[in-house]
């Protein structure tokens, strides 16, 4: 039984290589993600967000953050689901689960910055209600040519 639990420090080998796996075989892996993937403590738990990892017979197949941008702002980001783990409602499961915790937390909105080739993750943020807008020119991601908002609460 796949269960969703907080990230702790156990899991940040797994949350590195999760994301690095999928940057990399979609070629959009950017020096900009070594900021989260490298210390997610320092740059989303201590800074208000939430890292939740998806679990399967104690082998992490999943995971997604959720990192404060601004008092009423947050950004869905770094999901992740292992390729053995796909097509199983996994990234569906870390995606609704986020944004109940950014809800509880007393967020207004979510957004997040995806790409084109991602096509799959696209539809999966449009069924939760996700709006596509046009790509804000500050993001930090240059490989970024979709942005979509999501308004809770």
């Amino acid at each position: 039984m796949i269960k969703i639990v907080p990230f702790e420090n156990i899991y940040a080998v797994a949350f590195k290589q999760l994301n690095l796996e999928w940057l990399e075989t979609y070629n959009l892996f950017e020096p900009a993600d070594l900021k989260y993937l490298d210390d997610p403590q320092s740059n989303i738990l201590e800074q208000g967000g939430r890292i939740l990892m998806a679990i399967n017979d104690n082998a992490v197949i999943g995971t997604c953050a959720i990192i404060m941008e601004t008092s009423d702002t947050v950004e869905l980001a770094k999901l992740a689901v292992s390729p053995e783990a796909r097509r199983k409602g996994v990234g569906r499961m870390l995606a609704m689960e986020s944004i109940k915790e950014a809800r509880k937390m007393g967020f207004k909105k979510i957004f997040l910055v995806s790409n084109k080739k991602l096509d799959e993750a696209i539809r999966l943020y449009e069924s939760f209600g996700f709006r596509h807008l046009p790509v804000p020119e500050d993001t930090i991601y240059k490989t970024a040519d979709v942005y979509m908002e999501l308004k809770i609460n």
